[in-house]
């Protein structure tokens, strides 16, 4: 037989929030299911019941709102157990004494007191520029860290191909190149020969609109040339 907690009177007090307590014996395989109790003008269920095995037993917690001063008597509706080998019990029901107190003053008739006026709405949040002030400080030290740096760090370092070797021996090269049909090879050497003048990077421009080109052999070719002319105009300036 399944053994339920005797009924316990509790006192709240309108809109309090109780917790009610249901012990049931249960076997260890079983497995119980709580029915709460429905919601109405007594009470109502805030959340799913609480269920805790302690030894032979198990431990059901309602937590439940009391809406209606005066004595009330709740009924909860008992658990199911589902056994082990597929039996199902329903368990009796229980009844919990509840002593709802009122939050009027006593002795006094409902209807006779005034409504109190809605209260003003409370300010969620101020305007305010604190906060951006404490941001901008660190910005600015930020900022002013980057524009140092970039001063000091210097004019930048532009690339310069072996200078070490005499200009006919990569002209050399440069040519034997385009003998054997390597003329995109051959330009991307010149290119690291040519100065850093304003006619060279016109022809580093050109060269790069046709140098992945399928159809653009014949113009590296010429381009190679006007390149070769271009380096030797610079060496003799030089």
């Amino acid at each position: 037989m399944s053994r339920q907690q005797e009924p316990i009177r509790q006192h709240p007090s309108v809109g309090d929030t109780v917790t009610i307590v249901h012990r049931v014996a249960a076997p260890a395989d079983a497995l119980v299911q709580p029915r709460p109790p429905l919601d109405s003008l007594l009470a109502t269920v805030v959340g799913p019941p609480a269920v805790e095995r302690e030894g032979d037993s198990v431990r059901i917690a309602y937590t439940v709102s009391v809406w209606s001063p005066g004595q009330h008597r709740l009924t909860i509706p008992g658990p199911v157990l589902l056994h082990a080998d597929g039996r199902v019990d329903t368990l009796a029901d229980s009844r919990v004494l509840l002593d709802v107190a009122s939050v009027l003053p006593t002795g006094v008739a409902a209807e006779s007191l005034p409504v109190r006026q809605a209260r003003p709405w409370v300010a969620r949040a101020e305007t305010s520029l604190f906060p951006f002030a404490v941001l901008l400080l660190p910005v600015l030290l930020l900022l002013a860290a980057v524009a140092l740096w970039w001063r000091r760090r210097g004019p930048e370092m532009t690339s310069r191909v072996m200078t070490g070797t005499p200009i006919g021996a990569h002209l050399d090269r440069i040519i034997a190149w385009r003998e054997v049909g390597e003329p995109a090879l051959a330009v991307d050497h010149l290119g690291g020969l040519l100065p850093e003048t304003p006619a060279a990077a016109t022809w580093r421009e050109r060269v790069a609109a046709v140098r992945f080109r399928a159809d653009g052999q014949s113009e590296l070719s010429a381009l190679l040339d006007e390149g070769i002319a271009l380096l030797d105009s610079q060496d003799g300036t030089a």
